[in-house]
């Protein structure tokens, strides 16, 4: 029997959406075991740390690599070691083993995701619409996991990494079939079709407003890592059980989503910065709510209300650098743009466990929130420095 081959895009979707079932499913087994097992906010800091600085220093070079030699070897490699990484965490269960195994999976994980951006954006078509999609995909996956995971715990600890390598294992399969046919063409307005053949912005403007949103990305997951990595400890304390912790982070997500589908519709935020501040301004809110609260429907707000930060900062991200720079590049500008989400989550993991461990696990919320700020004045400072300036000295 004969299947019609996969276009990328759809190979793409699903590789985005497995790989986040993935990538979460690990994060929530081994941060709630670790939890239950009575590491501190330290350890759990730390396991994040590993996992996000590995990922945030592996993928420019990971990006890098694919723009040489293509990325499909590249993304195959990856999907075969996330395989192994959660395979031998459901086996192996020791909190050592489980540092190592977070630096692997980070590892691994950047080899799937830069390369993934770059060969979905690469010819330049419809690129708002693709990344609209693609970040439906991995959020989906996230809710899948964080969803499924809770009830999995429950039965056995190990049972979110067994039954995240099936849809892994399918992104192999894929890869190995050999290079998806390409996508097939939008059908779009004779307008659009014009604008999707330069959909390139090489302005200085436009750069200036990349190394911002890379700023804010990074300032976004540095709040959100104490929600993946932390909460937890938090989670345990107020006696929320994993089904529960699972579903409100699920829903947290589809704030995300909600955030995503706003963003593609409504094209207003582009190129300016209120929108951004307005976003990073609710976080801090969501955060405070956190840093206090005690309540389940508090803490849901809370998360929520961070929720829309990460959202608006990262698709606000992958837009920027997909259009700022040379087709050629897409694939370590990718990867910058995926290191400074990580690297934000490292430093907010590494740092809310070393603040949590010696002030109690509300106070890392607390301090993020004056660390919003500072980020929201630095970005500020470069709006007016390298696109108010300029456009007031334009003719």
């Amino acid at each position: 029997m004969h299947f019609p081959a996969l276009s990328r895009t759809h190979v793409v979707y699903y590789t985005s959406f497995a790989t986040d079932f993935a990538w979460f499913a690990f994060l929530f087994s081994i941060t709630r075991w670790l939890a239950e097992t009575g590491s501190s906010t330290w350890h759990l800091g730390l396991f994040g740390a590993c996992a996000s600085v590995s990922y945030a220093v592996s993928g420019p070079l990971s990006g890098w690599i694919s723009d040489r030699f293509g990325p499909r070897r590249v993304m195959l490699t990856g999907a075969a070691a996330t395989v192994l990484v959660l395979i031998t965490s459901a086996l192996w269960r020791s909190r050592p083993v489980f540092y190592a195994m977070a630096v692997a999976c980070g590892i691994a994980v950047s080899l799937i995701y830069p390369p993934l951006i770059a060969w979905l954006t690469e010819d330049g078509q419809d690129t708002s619409r693709r990344l609209f999609l693609f970040c439906i995909a991995w959020n989906v996956g996230v809710i899948a996991a964080q969803l499924t995971s809770g009830w999995l715990y429950v039965l056995r600890p190990e049972l979110p990494l067994l039954a995240s390598v099936i849809p892994i294992a399918g992104i192999v399969a894929l890869m190995w079939r050999g290079r998806p046919s390409p996508p097939e063409p939008a059908v779009l307005h004779p307008v659009a079709a014009a604008a999707a053949g330069t959909d390139h912005d090489a302005s200085p403007r436009a750069r200036a407003f990349v190394y911002m949103a890379w700023l804010s990305n990074a300032a976004g997951s540095l709040s959100f890592s104490l929600v993946v990595h932390l909460f937890p400890s938090l989670a345990l304390e107020l006696g929320i059980s994993p089904p529960l912790h699972g579903a409100m982070l699920a829903l947290n997500r589809l704030a995300v989503i909600g955030t995503y589908f706003l963003m593609y519709r409504f094209t207003y935020w582009r190129y300016r910065l209120w929108t951004a501040i307005a976003a990073q301004a609710l976080a801090m809110v969501g955060l405070a709510i956190l840093g206090f609260a005690s309540s389940t429907p508090a803490l849901t707000l809370g998360l929520i209300l961070t929720a829309l930060m990460l959202g608006y900062n990262y698709f606000a991200s992958i837009y920027y650098s997909t259009r700022a720079f040379r087709p050629e590049r897409k694939g370590l500008v990718s990867g910058i743009h995926e290191a400074s989400l990580a690297l934000g989550g490292g430093l907010g993991a590494l740092g809310g466990g070393l603040i949590g461990a010696a002030y109690g696990v509300r106070a890392p919320y607390r301090l993020c929130v004056a660390l919003l700020a500072l980020f929201v004045a630095v970005q500020w400072t470069i709006y007016r420095l390298h696109v108010a300036g300029r456009t007031a000295r334009t003719p």
